[in-house]
């Protein structure tokens, strides 16, 4: 049995009276696809927000690789290179090429050089499809390539999701 990516345990998050998550619990394993369905307002983007420390939860814990990442002296800047968040709104740098907007990450948080930073990024541009836009600019996009653009190079390109690319699934 493999040793859990990320566990949740008994995450809440209130704001003020309002609570938006109440005791939730789940883990995600190597290989693992797990879906957050729910209505619009349920909590779905609150709980992202908490597994990639944009919020801090209200209780419980969430462990990446056995390791509390609310624990003092924990590194969120060092977490969040090895786990990336999408956002609905892909908030792409409109004075950059679509290329160089799936580089950046690559580049600036994980300190790969300039080719092959590139190189990752058109392999999975080439996935999703995206190859004939690598020089188009945000606004020269629709929503659908627009979407496959803004995603961080790795396994999944879904709007609203919580990635663990596939070279730091180790410890």
């Amino acid at each position: 049995m493999s040793e859990p990516i990320i566990e949740v345990r008994h995450l809440s998050k209130s704001f003020g009276t309002h609570v938006v998550l109440r005791d939730v619990d789940f883990t995600v394993k190597p290989g693992d696809v797990t879906c957050v369905i729910g209505a619009s307002g349920s909590g779905k983007s609150t709980l992202l927000r908490c597994i990639n420390l944009l919020e801090t939860p209200t209780a419980g814990s969430i462990l990446f690789h056995g390791q509390d990442i609310m624990a003092k002296g924990f590194s969120p800047s060092s977490y969040r290179a090895r786990v990336g968040m999408v956002f609905q709104s892909f908030n792409l740098f409109n004075n950059m090429t679509v290329l160089e907007n799936c580089t950046a990450g690559l580049r600036y948080v994980l300190h790969q050089d300039k080719e092959a930073a590139k190189a990752t990024a058109l392999a999975n541009l080439e996935k999703v499809g995206m190859a004939p836009y690598i020089h188009a600019r945000p606004r020269q996009l629709s929503g659908g390539p627009e979407a496959a653009g803004g995603h961080r190079p790795g396994p999944v390109h879904a709007a609203r999701s919580a990635a663990v690319r596939r070279a730091h699934l180790g410890p």
